[in-house]
């Protein structure tokens, strides 16, 4: 049963007739001019909440309905905390249109909240005990610390590539030994790519979830230099027949990306084969409730099926664009960056080239240049190490960003998405073309300086 693979909290969050879930009920199936047969609620009348009658309103709810015709429903408790029945059917359409699903997505297998980092809290509350470890290969994303352990209490594990292709099937022996260390279970985070086959059987063979994280899927694009790129593919096309146990396989999904707004939070979990998780989500989803108003856009951006498609080929071409310029300049300025990549909106770059291993800093040479491990930590807590570094690479890296500060031109330095070496830095294309002539031209500026600084110590 797909309730044994939830977490001890995940199983005491099921619903089991609570008031709460009773009231979500009343919610999701209210009677209205859209949903003529849903329930009518008249409080107290019954003590056995299904016996409550197919009739007209509901009277049990703390919320003025005298106005939701002036406001178009935009303002109300809509459908209850996990997502309105217009945007799970629309997202539902748009998962069997876009993502080609081996088997068809509907509506009910979809829970939305407020945002992408919300359904990561949602997910590691429902299938990871307190303490339980998240496995994710570095680089990562910097907010998923913080997302499994700031309430669900897990610890995120960072998986070193050690100068493998983290994108590549070789990546699955390094989440084998990183696993051999935990003492429990853990659950990985995941881009999807082709080699998400080896991935599952990994998650199979130890039983642990196996979360694909697909916010960039349509934010995709084709350009000469990337025409060797591995193609993106979903891991709901992928038939896991011998794979894995489907309950263990969950897709996160959001609008900040593809749709670009960031501001406006709203993101999905879709897990087909799971409803004991979706069920316990749901008993928790009002801490994490969308705004009606977001739905509503949301719902209308779907459904325009002509406007998606222009959408998202002109988002293409525009990435495409971006990605070509940045490449250009840095091939210029003889920054090698990781290739191969067709999708998302920034390059990971390494600068240790041009940085050189002589930079002055504060007007003395450091001692020792000697490689050395570095711890990584989280919460005080060592969960891993820099793969290689120096005392001067680290003072180096520091200089160099307090350089671009100084230009005004900000890339976000490698440390911040638990790098395993300094001088890699996750620099962005996806902005407007003049924004990025600027930015590459201070940045050009400060690589100039660099340039006198390393023959200056040359000398």
């Amino acid at each position: 049963m797909s309730e044994q693979t939830l977490s001890k909290r995940g199983q005491r969050n099921l619903p089991n007739g609570s008031s709460l879930a009773k009231i979500i009920q009343v919610l999701t199936y209210s009677y209205g001019d859209n949903n003529p047969h849903g329930m009518s609620v008249i409080p107290c009348l019954s003590r056995n909440f299904h016996l409550l009658i197919s009739s007209s309103v509901s009277l049990g709810v703390a919320e003025n309905g005298l106005m939701h015709e002036e406001l178009a429903s935009l303002l109300t408790y809509g459908d209850g905390p996990f997502g309105s029945r217009a945007l799970r059917s629309a997202l539902s359409s748009y998962f069997n249109d876009y993502f080609h699903p081996v088997h068809k997505v509907t509506p009910d297998q979809l829970l939305i909240a407020g945002g992408a980092t919300s359904i990561i809290d949602l997910v590691t509350v429902g299938v990871a005990d307190e303490g339980d470890g998240i496995l994710i290969g570095r680089p990562l994303y910097t907010s998923f610390a913080k997302d499994v352990s700031a309430r669900a209490g897990s610890k995120m594990i960072p998986v070193s590539a050690e100068h493998r292709d983290p994108m590549s099937e070789e990546m699955v022996e390094q989440y084998e030994k990183e696993l051999q260390k935990q003492e429990k279970a853990a659950h990985i985070i995941r881009l999807s790519i082709n080699t998400l086959k080896a991935y599952m059987r990994f998650c199979h063979r130890h039983k642990i979830h196996l979360i694909s994280d697909e916010v960039y899927a349509m934010s995709i694009y084709k350009t000469p230099s990337s025409a060797s790129a591995v193609p993106f593919t979903s891991a709901l096309a992928i038939d896991t027949t011998n794979l894995i146990d489907p309950n263990l396989i969950h897709i996160v999904y959001g609008m900040s990306k593809d749709f670009s707004s960031n501001g406006l939070r709203c993101g999905v979990l879709l897990s087909q084969s799971n409803p004991s998780l979706l069920a316990s989500l749901r008993s928790i989803a009002m801490f994490s409730w969308p705004t009606s108003t977001t739905e509503f856009y949301w719902t209308t951006l779907l459904n325009d099926r002509s406007f998606l498609n222009d959408y998202f080929a002109e988002n293409s071409r525009r990435l495409a664009a971006g990605y070509e310029r940045m490449t250009s300049f840095f091939t210029a300025n003889n920054i090698k960056w990781a290739e191969g990549s067709n999708a998302g909106f920034f390059l990971w770059a390494d600068f240790r080239g041009v940085l050189g291993d002589d930079i002055i800093v504060n007007n003395t040479t450091e001692e020792t240049g000697e490689e050395q491990v570095e711890a990584l930590t989280l919460n005080d807590e060592k969960v891993g190490q820099v793969y290689k570094t120096s005392k001067k690479a680290k003072a180096r890296d520091e200089w160099f960003f307090g350089k671009l500060m100084e230009a005004k031109v900000f890339i976000a330095s490698g440390d911040a998405f638990f790098a395993e070496e300094h001088g890699w830095y996750r620099v962005t294309f996806s902005v407007p073309e003049k924004v990025l002539e600027v930015g590459l031209e201070r940045l050009g500026r400060v690589l100039e300086e660099v340039g006198k600084e390393n023959d200056g110590s040359a000398m």
